[in-house]
């Protein structure tokens, strides 16, 4: 399971947009002006963590986090979660942009705990 989990954050994780540098901060990421694109970054990353929640839920394992029944998070609303977490954190935004999913997914952890 450690392994699935392990290749889907590769997997979104080695996908990254063509105008991104190597060197770009995360928080020069959040504020780009390419909004389309960090929405279907920060989006894809939160549609890959559902999808590995819903694979947990389905083994009777623990899930990653715990949003409430019946709540489907949009596209703008990860990107909104992961603003309001670099806001808390704002150490976080100068690492690279390459982080999205894992701070997303603290992002999420902590918003939505089990």
């Amino acid at each position: 399971m450690k392994i699935f989990i392990g290749l889907i954050l590769l997997l979104v994780l080695s996908w990254s947009p063509a105008s991104a540098k190597e060197d770009m901060t995360l928080r020069a990421l959040m504020e780009s002006k390419e909004t389309s694109v960090v929405t279907m970054l920060i989006g894809g990353a939160g549609l890959t963590l559902r999808m590995v929640n819903t694979h947990l839920a389905a083994e009777s394992k623990p899930l990653l986090y715990c949003s409430p029944r019946n709540v489907t998070i949009s596209q703008t609303e990860y990107v909104e979660i992961v603003k309001r977490y670099l806001e808390r954190h704002p150490d976080i935004g100068e690492k690279t942009f390459q982080a999205y999913p894992l701070v997303l997914l603290r992002s999420l952890e902590q918003m939505y705990p089990c």
